[in-house]
């Protein structure tokens, strides 16, 4: 069972003993301040560019009683990681701030926790003497919670864009799991985002995973997916495990609106472009059940979603057309043919179901000819001419 919250920010205030602290003059007190986090910047190679600092945007901030670990006041803070408190006090009772990274937003009900004790992480700033003053807080790298609030942030990012990329869908929770030591992957499970934290290979400033792994959300609350799981490296592989991989990549693609996923480590890290990279092909003259390249996949969503048509595609989508596409699949009928669940076939359907045929010699040199993959254009759209 997770704990509310709140429960958990009190749990993390900490405090001494307990023992009563002697009490100044009662008033009302304001403490205002910024909240920021130290964040690596992630480059088109994979490797993370320099330490810089970072608004807190959402994050919950408190003034907490370093008596007994009290809770006086919560809000939360804006998206410049601005916060203000008005609250009573005593004049002198020894109190800090508290930045956590959870969200009491209606539309962005974000948790980021703990891997291993499902706690929210939370920073604790410097003890001061309360009395109405500034109170700014920089949550740094060294404190080993740095990459909690960049996840945090990401994820921001993602439930700011969900009425963009589906209009009309109403926010859902989204939890993700990280601590600095974490070994036990990077993955997504029931509604969870599970990122690695290993000291040579840790995901939490490397937005384009956190936003592959979020995509995988995107599938299970607004779209479908009947990926077995398992191992995947770009190479052909389920066409139902391909097109989940393929599509979460697009989705980090999408979010970004750049081409590049790209993924850090203590070497420096790897990348790939959606856009630039070889065409990933399938076999020209395979049945539509053939293993494919998730990467494939990947090239062909954002091919559709780029513009002009005047690029390298003859196609002038947009990301909006092709997620619809991911919200379609969540009620679709599937044509019998291909892989049983969700795969590239499906999604191809979807497009012409959703945007009609208009689209159809451009999707041809795309798919067939530059990938080579033998779609048929079977959708209940009809026959392309």
């Amino acid at each position: 069972m997770r704990l509310a919250p709140l429960l958990v920010l009190l749990a993390a205030c900490g405090g001494d003993d307990g023992d009563d602290e002697p009490l100044g003059e009662p008033g009302t007190f304001t403490v205002t301040g910024a909240v920021s986090y130290e964040d690596r910047p992630q480059g088109n190679s994979g490797a993370l560019g320099q330490l810089a600092p970072k608004p807190a945007r959402g994050v919950q901030v408190a003034v907490v009683a370093e008596s007994n670990g009290a809770v006086i006041a919560m809000t939360v803070a804006d998206d410049a990681g601005a916060y203000s408190l008005v609250f009573d006090g005593f004049t002198g009772q020894k109190v800090h701030i508290l930045a956590a990274t959870t969200s009491t937003v209606a539309t962005r009900p974000i948790n980021v926790r703990h891997a291993a004790n499902e706690k929210i992480h939370g920073f604790g700033g410097p003890t001061f003497d309360l009395a109405s003053s500034e109170q700014n807080v920089l949550v740094t790298e060294a404190s080993g919670l740095g990459e909690a609030f960049n996840i945090f942030d990401v994820l921001i990012d993602v439930h700011d864009q969900i009425p963009t990329l589906f209009p009309g869908r109403s926010p859902s929770i989204v939890d993700a799991f990280w601590h600095e030591g974490n070994t036990n992957g990077t993955y997504y499970f029931d509604n969870g985002l599970y990122l690695l934290g290993e000291s040579s290979d840790s995901d939490g400033y490397d937005d384009t995973v956190i936003l592959h792994e979020a995509g995988h959300w995107v599938e299970d609350v607004i779209g479908r997916s009947d990926s077995p799981g398992g191992n995947h490296d770009g190479s052909p592989t389920d066409p139902t495990l391909a097109w989940s991989e393929g599509f979460a990549t697009y989705f980090a693609m999408a979010m970004t609106n750049k081409p590049i996923y790209a993924d850090s480590n203590s070497g420096g890290g790897f990348a790939f472009n959606g856009d630039t990279s070889n065409p990933r092909k399938a076999n020209a003259g395979g049945a539509l059940t053939q293993p494919v390249s998730e990467d494939m996949v990947t090239q062909i969503l954002w091919d559709m979603a780029d513009a002009p048509a005047s690029d390298d595609d003859g196609i002038a989508g947009t990301h909006v057309l092709v997620t619809s596409v991911e919200a379609f699949l969540k009620f679709a009928s599937l044509r019998p043919v291909g892989t049983a669940g969700v795969d590239l076939v499906d999604a191809l359907d979807g497009w012409f179901i959703n945007n009609g045929l208009g689209t159809c010699a451009a999707m041809r040199t795309l798919v067939n000819t530059t990938h080579t993959f033998p779609y048929d254009y079977g959708s209940s759209a009809g026959a392309c001419p």
